[in-house]
């Protein structure tokens, strides 16, 4: 973790770094092939040799942009070569030319747009891609609002497009550091496997075998209660402890209370949002009582959860801010290239490079984090690079929850470019 609270001075220069050092080597690329006789192409060693005086020719004085710079222009030869060994026999020299320039051409206006994302003095920040691709992210994942019921009823709009990547975001891959009761009260940590199996079997118990009991707030109303020893009944041999301990820490992230230390209910306030919400059915008794019926689904409580550490995003676990802020990042980072790209562009692989990644994530999260983006503390970003690697190979593994929210990022950014054009 950084010593010193960083500003968004010191930040943004680290960011600009090695952007702003690979798109001259690829528009130089592009000057070198569009130059070059197309039958010169099929002689892959006059590739290497181009290359080799271009890395003489650009020797730098930083280590580690120099040795940056020479594996990126590396991997740009190469797979340059690749293309042309695989196709050569297919496609003529000459469209297999303009193939590497359009793919070179869309490469630069990826980098173009990242590196342009906001501006160094932060004025009109409103109409920067960074600050809008974030809002756009923020109110479909992680929406702010005046109060609990305000940001649970935001979340439940997209909960049908974008459930799994609303879990996803809840449960960060180091869950296993996490602390499920933390001796500061207000810490919202992620929510683990295993937290997430004891809210599946919880929902279960709610609605397929709850007690009712008086309600304490609402006279004439009952309301339904699951005894804390079922929720845990399942789980053999003290697997669950830690969780069973931390018991009510986890109801109130679910919206529940712990009743006489026995039963789990929901909180008045819950109450209101699940009978809105229809999650809550009234069922009226022969003596006259509304029973109120559960017809729960994991994103009741789950959502109560995402809306809950929304509410207190000023005291996120680290690892939870750390998760929050690298999806946000890699979202708006992929939905740019997913924007500017197109699919079959060669140089893909090179964006999604870890080694490209650890290089430009890292400061794109901690300019989400400040006030007027996400609003979480940018002091809890781990500098580790051995961190960020678990972090970033585990999101790579996880795209698939995410794919669909790339591409409306990527419709949403194409939207941003018309506005501004017609400005």
């Amino acid at each position: 973790m950084s010593s010193r609270r960083e500003k968004w001075f010191d930040i943004l220069p680290r960011y600009m770094t090695f952007i702003s050092h690979m798109r001259p080597i690829l528009r130089e690329t592009r000057r070198i092939i569009a130059d070059l006789d197309a039958d010169l192409l099929l002689d892959t060693e006059v590739l290497d040799k181009i290359r080799q005086e271009e890395e003489k020719r650009n020797v730098r004085k930083v280590r580690a942009l120099s040795e940056f710079s020479a594996m990126y222009r590396t991997n740009i030869y190469e797979i340059i070569k690749d293309f042309i060994i695989k196709y050569r026999e297919q496609i003529p020299i000459i469209d297999i030319k303009d193939y590497i320039i359009d793919f070179l051409h869309e490469s630069i206006d990826a980098l173009k747009v990242l590196q342009n994302i906001t501006n160094p003095d932060e004025i009109q920040y409103e109409k920067t891609y960074l600050y809008q691709l974030t809002k756009f992210i923020e109110n479909i994942l992680f929406p702010r609002g005046e109060n609990l019921k305000i940001v649970y009823e935001k979340i439940l709009t997209n909960v049908s497009e974008f459930y799994e990547c609303q879990r996803h975001l809840l449960q960060p891959h180091t869950y296993y550091r996490e602390k499920l009761e933390n001796p500061d009260f207000f810490i919202v940590p992620g929510m683990s496997p295993k937290v997430y199996q004891i809210m599946n079997n919880l929902v279960s118990l709610f609605n397929l075998d709850p007690n009712f009991g008086a309600s304490p707030k609402k006279e004439g109303y009952e309301i339904p209660m699951v005894l804390k020893s079922e929720v845990f009944e399942p789980y053999i041999d003290s697997i669950s402890n830690a969780e069973e301990e931390a018991i009510e820490s986890l109801a109130e992230r679910w919206g529940l209370r712990l009743l006489d230390g026995i039963f789990l209910t929901p909180k008045d306030d819950f109450i209101e949002i699940l009978i809105a919400n229809n999650f809550l059915r009234e069922n009226k008794q022969s003596d006259g009582t509304i029973r109120l019926i559960p017809q729960f689904s994991n994103e009741t409580l789950l959502v109560y959860y995402l809306s809950f550490a929304s509410i207190r995003r000023g005291f996120l676990s680290k690892e939870l801010i750390n998760w929050i802020s690298m999806n946000f990042a890699f979202l708006i980072y992929m939905g740019i290239l997913k924007w500017k790209l197109s699919d079959e562009n060669i140089f893909y692989s090179i964006f999604k490079d870890p080694q490209t990644n650890e290089k430009v994530l890292p400061y794109l999260m901690k300019l989400i984090c400040f006030p007027k983006y996400l609003g979480i503390d940018k002091m809890k970003i781990r500098d580790s690079v051995q961190y960020r690697k678990e972090i970033f190979n585990f999101i790579g593994s996880q795209i698939d929850n995410l794919k669909d929210l790339i591409n409306e990022v990527a419709i949403f950014c194409e939207k941003i470019d018309k506005e501004r054009l017609n400005k």
